[in-house]
C-alpha cells in the first residue's frame, strides 16, 4: 500500500506518491484488493488520478479494469450515502477485536455493509449475470453501463447514487435482509 501521506498526482508514467510512482494498472489492483476500503477518501484520490490518467491518454484501461473502476466508485458512493444517512456501528471481527461498519437501514430491516462484499455482491449479481446472459463482451459491456447508470452528478451534492442506482442496492439489501429473516444467516461455505 502506498504512504497517503503524499498526495497522489496522475504523470504519464503512473501515479506519483512523493519520489515513488506506481503503474496505473497496480492502482486499479490496489483498489479491487480492497487496500483503500478502511481509508475510502483516500481510494477516491487515487480513483481521481486513474480517471485524469484516463483521460490524459496515459492509461488504456480495457473493459475488464473500467468496469472494476466504476464497481469500485459506485459502492464508494453507497457507502458514504449510507453512512451519512444510518452512521455507523461497532461489530465483532474473527480476531476478536471489533471493526467499524455502515449501517444499512431498509425495508425490512437493518444490516451491517462493507466495501468488499458490496463489491463481490454487484459483481456476481450484475456482472455475473449480464455475462452469463449475454456472452462476455456484450455482458461487460451491458455491466459497465449499467454501473455508469447508477451514479448521477449533482451541481451541490457531487457524485451520488442515481435513482435506478439507489432502487438497485434497496433491492439487493432489502430482499438479502428478508431472506436471513425467513431463513436465518446463510452457512459459511466449507473448504474440502
Amino acid at each position: 500500500m502506498v504512504d497517503s501521506s503524499f498526495t497522489p498526482e496522475p504523470t504519464s508514467s503512473g501515479i506519483r506518491f512523493g519520489n515513488r510512482v506506481i503503474g496505473y494498472s497496480v492502482a486499479v489492483r490496489q483498489l479491487d484488493n480492497g487496500n483503500y476500503d478502511k481509508r475510502i477518501p483516500d481510494g477516491l484520490e487515487l480513483l481521481a488520478c486513474i480517471m485524469e490518467g484516463i483521460e490524459s491518454g496515459w492509461f488504456n484501461p480495457g473493459i475488464e479494469k473500467e468496469i472494476i473502476l466504476w464497481r469500485w466508485m459506485l459502492v464508494a458512493v453507497f457507502i458514504a450515502e449510507e453512512q451519512e444517512k444510518n452512521g455507523t456501528c461497532e461489530v465483532a471481527n474473527d480476531s476478536g477485536g471489533f471493526d467499524k461498519a455502515v449501517i444499512y437501514s431498509g425495508q425490512h430491516g437493518s444490516i451491517s455493509i462493507y466495501p468488499a462484499p458490496e463489491r463481490f455482491a454487484l459483481a456476481n449479481h450484475v456482472e455475473g449475470i449480464a455475462i452469463e446472459k449475454y456472452g462476455q463482451e456484450l455482458g461487460q459491456q451491458m455491466a459497465l453501463r449499467m454501473y455508469k447508470g447508477m451514479l448521477a452528478e449533482d451541481e451541490v451534492q457531487g457524485l451520488q447514487l442515481s435513482q435506478f442506482g439507489r432502487e438497485g442496492f434497496n433491492l439487493l439489501h432489502d430482499s438479502f435482509i428478508e431472506q436471513i429473516q425467513k431463513e436465518g444467516m446463510p452457512d459459511m461455505p466449507v473448504m474440502h
